[in-house]
C-alpha cells in the first residue's frame, strides 16, 4: 500500500511539472504540416495512378483537390472540374470529402494558390519555379512543406 500511494504522488508531481511545459499549439501545427504533406504527396500519387492532371488549390486556410475528367493530351486538360476525394476525411472541414484545413484559427497555412500535378508527377504553379513551399505558422513556430517542380517530390 505504501509504495502505491508513493508511486501516486510521484505521477502527481511529474504531471504537475509536464503539464504546463506541453504546447498544444506545437502539437497542432506539427500535425496539421504532416496532414499537408500527406495531401500534396496523396494529389501526386493520385494524378500519376489515374494519368490526370490533379488541382491542389489553397483556400479558407486549407488544401482542395480536384481532378481533371481528361488526359493531359486531351484538348481542355487541365481544368480540374471533379473533386478528388481524400482516403479520409478532415473533421476541422466540417463536412467536404475533397479538403484539409487548419485544426484552429491559430493555425495558418500559406502557399501557391494553385498548384497542378501532371500524369508524370511533375508540380506546376503561376509563377513557375524550382520549388514551391507551403508554411504552417501559428504563435510559437513555423514551418515549411516543399514540393519540387521537376519530380513532384514533396518533403
Amino acid at each position: 500500500m505504501v509504495e502505491l500511494i508513493t508511486v501516486m504522488i510521484v505521477i502527481g508531481i511529474m504531471a504537475a511539472v509536464a503539464v504546463p511545459r506541453m504546447n498544444l499549439s506545437e502539437f497542432d501545427a506539427t500535425g496539421y504540416r504532416d496532414k499537408v504533406r500527406a495531401t500534396l504527396e496523396f494529389a501526386r500519387k493520385s494524378a500519376v495512378a489515374q494519368r490526370r492532371i490533379v488541382c491542389v488549390a489553397l483556400a479558407a486556410n486549407g488544401l482542395v483537390l480536384t481532378i481533371d475528367n481528361v488526359t493531359p493530351e486531351t484538348p481542355g486538360a487541365g481544368a480540374c472540374p471533379r473533386q478528388l476525394t481524400l482516403p479520409a476525411t478532415d473533421a476541422a472541414c466540417g463536412g467536404p470529402l475533397n479538403a484539409i484545413c487548419a485544426p484552429n484559427a491559430n493555425v495558418a497555412l500559406a502557399g501557391p494558390a494553385a498548384l497542378a500535378f501532371d500524369a508524370l508527377g511533375r508540380a506546376s504553379a503561376i509563377p513557375p519555379a524550382l520549388r514551391y513551399t507551403y508554411t504552417i505558422t501559428d504563435s510559437m513556430m513555423s514551418l515549411t512543406v516543399n514540393v519540387e517542380a521537376e519530380t513532384g517530390y514533396v518533403r
